[in-house]
């Protein structure tokens, strides 16, 4: 099936000859200016000069004698403008958004030149509308009406007198803009195409051309309308639609209702074009359901790779469209290497890119970062997510991971700009900022530094590091042209003001790519379709909200005077969209429609309407397959480690004089899951560090204990009495110093020697273990006096294996151990649950007992370390102190014996439960060394709720 360009082209050819070099051509996009070209050049026999080819647009540019200004540029001068008329101290970044509109609606009243006096007036207590716009007819004055009856002069609301307030300044607004724009000899696009309109109506635009030919437009504005009114009574264009009488003779399908009017008030000249395409007998158009976004793009690359094989259509006359522009690297990434040549022509999202991500993080670096002292501090969160950053890691990554390793190993929660050296655009980075232009002078040398690096080396330059290098291109101009605009226009702003007016910028960024159209695969949105035929075509995100887009319309004039003053409306976008869609299906022989059927957020996984009027309206042949993988979901298998030579040979470390020592929280790991027991002491797998900003609970226990040791460490070996800690829980400088030592060296990472400051939450943990601390002395005051014998001891024992006689070592830490009387106390301080209740000792040891007391076991086994170490005949108590229940009246701290209702009996020797304590632990040491028992799960699925390991174990 033929293109209609190239059918149009022909029939110029055929009609104009050489003279066609006389023509000018006017087409929506320069996209077809370039293939109406190509094929003019296939079918010249002799040499000619070319026609000249002009967009809509650009032939208004060559007909105004004004400039069109850039939009932001525009925006500036709105800014001052709507500041000088409304006294306004809105910040500029306030603006933006809602200036961006403002502009979009001048844009759009002179386009379809409207009377911005009649617009922007108040008419609430206007009783002669209809003498007012006499003009317009009966439907337009009534949606006119139907917006101002609802403002009440006498009871306006809040919102109403906001409105109001503003409406009607936007006169003014728009006059002093145009007026200032015209005097430098600037306009917007609006303003030039109704001046281009007026002068031509004047016959003041002098016309050099044998003929002017318009060719594939659809959606026309009033100034459009009016060029082309103008130039048909001078006999002096002709026009040529792409359509098909499927749509355009239905008059209630929207995809025609453009065309219907166009072709009424600007017939085509007689011609051989079929618009007959749609019934013509072809394969079936394939609607194609996946389960995500992404899959659409991967499951697209099946297709292209068959498409590369095949030799009968080339690639050029295949595309890729995509509804969704944020599919494109997704799409560029799943492109088959088979497929040499990819031309992209479409815009993609700025907000979307590395280098905007980067953007972000800088500026929230920038926000975060603070004096102290004398120094210059940054968030660490923002500073490990720029050396972990593509862009910068790729610079230096030996150092940036020595800096973030630093960082994480120090807890610094504040980065100190000092250490973050070693690399010139890493010292250019970590720098604070005091003025706007510092900032702008600071961004741009970050982008230029990125830009050379990733430029080096460019026989290894892929298509993706093109791109990356356009992104980066692209938002420096953005960023320069914006800081020139603002001093140009002496626009004063603040740091803060300039971080959120690029980010608002950013967002509203799209980036354009444009390649070789005539050659290799083609990748475009759905706008650079027009008037472009290929033979197969892939359409991605063909699901309602994409095709057609929808969404509130940005404009500050509302939907009824839109519609009142002939203005479009978003009634007019899904009619344009339409008309794109069912001209883009109405010649290609190979037709696949992909849609996303996942649903969260704003999407809601529907195909797009114009799948469904396919499907059961129109005369296309249609095949749905709904690819998927096939997931079986199953219970996991259950996991189970056997006890190999390697595990065997990692046991017999911990045996005799190996240089490994079980713990008694590796001994209460096993019983808890011997897996986890597994793959952390034998598999050596550890969770990842990690800064903690505020101080989680372990941290809080290493606190609490390191200071009660250095508190009572000058008391070893000698008698407290309760002077003595009277005088130490008065002594409220010691007790402050020793915690704040503390802190500098477990959480800060710091030496004694260094200042530090600790605020926020973690002054008021640090309050807090200090009043747990005064309450500790006051608890140990009523024991006193007592003989301090050790604080934070490490002990080692060795039980023998029944089996084969090897000793296997054990150790730990002993919080405390002091004698009161003739009572040695085993004491471990608990600053989580603490349960001091027990059934018995096998109780101790049963792994599948939810509720068995680990505190019980560890504070026990503590009370065997001492008395395998020291053998004497003194009692030995085991005494848990656990800080939920020590500001308790009746606290107690002697592990009980109790079972079921009957009354506790405190455990006030050790050694009366020793030879069965003993025996229980030789028998679970003999299991762990047992090569026929493996490691495996623990059936209580609930356990595995906080554990570490619980992905590895697919629970």
């Amino acid at each position: 099936m033929s293109s209609f360009l190239k059918e149009v082209t022909s029939e110029l050819y055929t009609r104009y000859g050489n003279q066609l070099s006389n023509c000018l051509l006017v087409f929506p996009n320069r996209r077809a200016g370039l293939f109406f070209t190509k094929y003019l050049n296939e079918l010249v026999s002799e040499p000619m000069f070319s026609p000249e080819i002009l967009t809509i647009n650009d032939l208004i540019k060559k007909w105004s004698p004004l400039m069109v200004e850039d939009n932001l540029a525009l925006l500036c001068r709105l800014y001052k403008t709507y500041c000088s008329v409304t006294k306004s101290k809105e910040t500029f970044d306030e603006f933006y958004h809602w200036g961006e509109m403002i502009l979009g609606d001048f844009d759009d009243l002179d386009k379809y030149r409207v009377d911005a006096k009649h617009l922007f007036q108040n008419l609430a207590d206007e009783k002669e509308i209809e003498n007012i716009f006499d003009y317009l007819d009966e439907e337009q004055i009534e949606a006119i009406r139907s917006f101002w009856s609802t403002f009440n002069p006498e009871k306006l609301s809040e919102h109403q007198l906001q409105f109001v307030s503003v409406w009607e300044s936007l006169f003014t607004i728009y006059s002093n803009l145009r007026n200032e724009l015209e005097s430098e000899g600037l306009s917007y696009e609006g303003m030039a195409s109704r001046l281009v309109v007026d002068r031509l109506e004047n016959k003041e635009i002098e016309i050099n051309y044998e003929k002017i030919i318009f060719a594939g437009f659809n959606a026309l504005n009033r100034c459009e309308k009016d060029i082309f009114t103008c130039l048909k009574e001078r006999n002096q264009a002709e026009f040529y639609w792409d359509y098909d009488e499927t749509y355009v003779k239905n008059p209630y399908h929207e995809a025609g209702l453009f065309m219907r009017e166009n072709l009424r008030n600007y017939p085509a000249p007689k011609s051989q074009i079929s618009f007959k395409n749609i019934v013509v007998e072809r394969p079936a158009i394939e609607f194609i359901s996946l389960s995500s976004e992404v899959g659409q793009a991967k499951f697209a690359h099946k297709y292209l790779k068959e498409y590369a094989e095949q030799k009968e259509v080339s690639l050029e006359e295949t595309a890729v469209i995509l509804a969704d522009e944020e599919l494109l690297l997704p799409v560029l990434n799943s492109i088959p290497k088979n497929v040499e040549h990819v031309n992209v022509t479409m815009g993609y999202p700025a907000k979307n890119t590395p280098v905007a991500s980067l953007l972000g993080l800088i500026i929230e670096l920038q926000k975060g970062g603070r004096k102290q002292g004398a120094e210059f501090i940054f968030h660490h969160k923002q500073v490990l997510a720029l050396l972990n950053h593509q862009y910068l890691n790729a610079i230096n990554p030996e150092l940036a991971e020595r800096l973030a390793q630093q960082i994480i190993k120090s807890n610094w929660v504040y980065v100190n700009r000092k250490i973050l050296v070693g690399d010139p655009v890493l010292e250019k980075l970590f720098v604070p900022l005091k003025s706007v232009e510092q900032v702008s002078s600071y961004l741009l040398d970050l982008l230029q530094a990125i830009y050379k690096n990733l430029d080096v080396d460019k026989e290894d330059e892929g298509r993706l590091d093109k791109i990356e290098r356009e992104y980066i291109y692209h938002l420096f101009l953005a960023i320069k042209r914006l800081t020139g605009l603002l001093g140009q226009h002496k626009i004063d702003i603040k740091i803060d003001t300039f971080y959120r007016l690029l980010d608002k910028m950013i967002q509203s960024l799209s980036i354009p790519f444009e390649g070789e159209p005539l050659a290799g695969l083609q990748v475009m949105g759905i706008l650079e379709t027009r008037l472009l035929d290929f033979k197969r075509i892939i359409v991605l995100s063909m699901n309602e909200g994409k095709l057609p887009k929808t969404g509130t319309s940005n404009s500050f004039v509302p939907y009824h005077l839109r519609q009142g003053f002939g203005m479009p409306t978003i009634d007019h976008q899904d009619a344009i969209f339409a008309y794109y869609f069912y001209r883009l299906i109405q010649r290609p022989e190979e037709i696949k429609l992909l849609y996303s059927t996942q649903s969260d957020g704003i999407r809601t996984g529907e195909m797009s309407r114009f799948l469904y009027q396919l499907k059961y309206e129109s005369v296309f042949k249609i095949e749905e397959t709904h690819p998927s993988h096939e997931i079986v979901i199953t219970n996991a298998n259950p996991i189970s480690i056997a006890k190999n030579e390697r595990i065997l040979k990692q046991l017999n470390e911990y045996c005799g004089n190996g240089k490994r020592s079980f713990s008694p929280s590796a001994l209460n790991s096993y019983m808890g899951c011997s897996l986890r027991f597994y793959y952390r002491y034998m598999a050596g797998m550890r969770e990842p560090d990690t800064i903690l900003e505020e101080i989680d609970p372990p941290m809080f226990g290493n606190l609490f204990h390191q200071t009660m040791e250095r508190l009572y460490e000058p008391f070893v070996g000698k008698t407290i009495s309760k002077v003595d800690l009277e005088e130490l829980r008065k002594n409220k400088k010691v007790q402050i110093k020793v915690l704040e030592d503390t802190f500098k060296e477990l959480y800060f990472n710091l030496d004694k020697d260094k200042s530090v400051e600790v605020s926020g939450r973690n002054r008021l943990i640090f309050d807090i273990i200090l009043k747990f601390i005064d309450r500790l002395l006051k608890v140990d005051s009523d024991f006193a006096p007592f003989k301090m014998i050790a604080v934070e001891g490490r002990y080692n024992i060795q039980i023998p294996l029944k089996s084969d006689g090897r000793k296997i070592n054990i150790a730990g830490i002993i919080d405390r151990v002091d004698q009161v009387d003739n009572t040695v106390r085993v004491i471990d301080y608990k600053t989580g649950a603490a349960e001091l209740v027990f059934k018995d000792i096998e109780s101790l040891f049963d792994s599948e007992n939810k509720k068995r007391n680990k505190a019980a076991f560890q504070t026990l086994l503590y009370c065997l370390f001492y008395d395998m170490k020291h053998g004497d005949d003194l009692a030995i108590s085991p005494n848990v102190y656990g800080l939920k229940t020590i500001f308790n009246s009746k606290f107690s701290c002697v592990l009980e014996k109790k079972e079921g209702r009957a009354k506790g009996i405190p455990v006030g020797n050790y050694l009366a439960y020793k030879k069965e304590f003993l025996d229980a632990c030789t028998d679970l040491i003999e299991e762990i060394f047992n090569p026929d028992i493996p490691f495996t799960q623990v059936e209580d699925v609930d356990v595995c709720r906080n554990c570490p390991y619980i992905e590895l174990c697919h629970r």
